[in-house]
């Protein structure tokens, strides 16, 4: 209770604008033992996110002090008293706030009566993050493994290809045709020219003749397949609905920000807390969009958290500061928090059986479904404002920055792997296995496409993007607001996403382990059989396979590496030898061992098995050791 007032305290300071009213910080009725805050001045100072950001020199941390302290001991004083002069606030409607979305003025005039204010000179020289640069808030809750390797459903897959002058991580290029083709993933990782093959198979003569024309057409049916269903679902979406989810969305985000913030840093003041806020994509890119869904308006390509939406996220962010879950507790007091935001026409059309959905997801522990959205909305503006910042910017150079960016490198394996608890309780480990992998296969051919300039691949003659971004997101919303499980979601995808091999991407940073199902290792026959690995996501960056041969025959190994083949060990009969690398060379990459061995009148044959396994990116450096046992066969 102390933590809260004197975050209300600080923060509605920091926060107080143009109007000389006061908010009834107490804006639920339902709270019968709240009494509304007081004063005899108001302060009428607007502190924009940059002047907030500047003030976070020592002189004004010198001055919180004082002010923290000054106004912690009037609240004791007075805390058993009552005042006279309650504090009120009389929002302009919403459709007011609508048409101001086009000026420089605020949504919503923010004022505190109080009778002390800031006295510092704040300078301007911060802005708020972009959505590009924004801080990602998500956060690992499930062990990150690769998972326990399944059989392709397809003998192969087109490799998927772009016309591309540099080529992101997990594509090889072909000079000849300046064009970037993907390397062969865990499912299919022997390359076969244009194809991916499964594992143990030999690649064909005859696949060489197939055209690259088909790849490219089944690349976009896929899309088609995912964008329509994704449709379907969005259907059910109304605009009251899509409100509030939004909002309860990034409400819910801000407060596990909050947390996890009080967890690992426990000293954080509450007003730097508001300023890593505005550094964060929850506050960049969520709120922008949940306000503009709370107005009815559609999403701008160009969306900013500009002057027009300032006060409007103010306030919604110094509430949510100050009364933390309370917020979310109750549907009552979530529809209340809506209506100090201006947002009570939304709020009034939610039926009953919507707020009974509503009420589920506040209850629910996960946030698959929020997640994915907010990543999806990421993405977006992400792509927007790479388009914005150099309008002659080509596709090429678009996936490029997108496939280096902490969004694809790490962000949506960890959504995705995020949803594995609320996945295993309602299926299997394995099938849950299977459904994140389709989840990020979606995700993929939903980035390829927003990524893409001109007509959408969606399914109409629509050529403005925003239209398939809309599709993605009501169903997304779905997902979100219905608690659909994401096994249903995956099932109605996943049919469309088994003709093209796009890249392995999305697979994270790997937690450590010594089970197979840690990089998803595989020894297919009985040549490879009883190897073990050893992973360690800190280490010193090595790879090491240590052969020990059980056969009575000498043979080699053929060692690739994202389906291409980087090198060959000989293992003569009974003895050992070692292979080393990096993990500089082999991360994030398939790596596939492949035995040759003396046969049928001498012949050397490579059908007695084979391994395979998946070699993660290591910020923190990564060790591997594999100790490879070759047995007869």
């Amino acid at each position: 209770m102390i933590r809260s007032k004197i975050a209300f305290i600080l923060l509605a300071a920091i926060a107080s604008t143009t109007s000389t009213q006061a908010i009834d910080w107490t804006f639920w009725n339902d709270d019968k033992d709240s009494t509304a805050s007081s004063g005899s001045s108001a302060v009428t100072e607007t502190l924009s996110p940059e002047a907030l950001s500047s003030m976070m020199g020592s002189d004004y941390m010198d001055n919180v002090k004082k002010m923290l302290a000054s106004r912690s001991g009037s609240e004791s004083s007075t805390d058993g008293s009552s005042s006279s002069n309650t504090a009120t606030t009389t929002p302009p409607s919403s459709n007011d706030a609508s048409a101001s979305l086009d000026t420089t003025a605020p949504l919503t005039d923010l004022a505190f009566s109080s009778s002390s204010s800031l006295d510092l000179e704040v300078p301007s020289s911060v802005t708020v993050a972009t959505h590009a640069g924004a801080t990602s808030t998500i956060t690992s809750t499930y062990r990150n493994w690769v998972g326990p390797w399944s059989q392709s459903a397809d003998s192969a897959c087109y490799r998927e290809a772009h016309i591309m002058d540099t080529c992101p991580s997990n594509y090889d290029r072909n000079d000849a045709t300046n064009t970037c083709w993907t390397e062969c993933p865990m499912d299919y990782p022997v390359e076969c020219n244009m194809e991916c093959i499964q594992q143990n198979n030999d690649c064909g003569r005859q696949v060489a003749a197939k055209v690259s024309a088909l790849a490219m057409s089944t690349l976009s049916m896929a899309t088609f397949g995912v964008f329509g269903e994704l449709a379907k679902l969005g259907k059910k979406v109304t605009w009251a609905v899509k409100c509030t989810n939004s909002l309860l969305t990034v409400t819910r985000a801000i407060i596990r920000f909050m947390r996890n913030q009080a967890t690992s840093n426990p000293e954080t003041s509450t007003d730097k807390l508001l300023l890593l806020l505005y550094q964060t994509n929850n506050v960049v890119t969520d709120l922008p969009i949940a306000i503009y869904a709370c107005l009815g308006k559609a999403v701008p390509s160009g969306l900013r958290l500009s002057q027009g939406l300032m006060a409007t996220a103010q306030w919604i962010l110094l509430n949510i500061l100050a009364y933390d879950d309370s917020i979310v507790s109750s549907w009552d007091k979530f529809k209340a928090f809506m209506e100090g935001a201006n947002f009570t026409e939304a709020a009034s059309e939610i039926t009953d059986g919507e707020i009974s959905d509503l009420e589920t997801a506040m209850k629910q522990n996960s946030t698959c479904g929020d997640d994915m959205r907010s990543l999806t909305n990421r993405v977006w503006m992400t792509v927007n404002e790479y388009r914005e910042e150099n309008p002659a910017i080509s596709d090429a150079e678009v996936r490029l920055k997108v496939s280096e960016s902490d969004l694809v490198m790490y962000d949506i394996a960890t959504v995705t792997n995020n949803c594995m608890s609320q996945m295993i309780s309602q299926s299997t480990q394995a099938t849950a296995y299977k459904t994140r992998e389709t989840l990020r296969k979606t995700f993929g051919v939903i980035i390829d496409d927003l990524i893409k300039s001109g007509k959408s691949d969606n399914g109409t003659s629509i050529d403005d993007k925003q239209a398939a971004y809309l599709w993605i997101d009501n169903g997304l919303t779905t997902l979100s607001v219905t608690g659909l499980d994401p096994t249903d979601l995956s099932t109605l995808l996943s049919e469309y996403l088994q003709t093209i091999c796009g890249p392995t991407r999305f697979m994270g940073e790997i937690d450590d382990g010594n089970e197979a199902a840690t990089l998803g290792m595989n020894a297919l026959k009985k040549a490879f059989k009883n190897t073990t690995i050893s992973w360690t996501k800190k280490g010193d960056g090595a790879v090491i396979i240590n052969f020990t041969s059980k056969d009575t025959e000498d043979v080699t190994v053929n060692i690739m590496s994202g389906g291409d083949k980087i090198d060959e060990i000989d293992v003569a009969a009974g003895a050992t030898a070692q292979w080393t690398s990096n993990i500089t060379a082999l991360g994030g990459k398939t790596l596939y061992l492949d035995r040759w061995r003396p046969g049928f009148l001498g012949l050397p044959g490579t059908g007695g098995g084979s391994l395979v396994m998946w070699v993660p990116i290591a910020p923190q450096g990564g060790h591997l050791e594999v100790e490879a046992q070759l047995n007869v066969s």
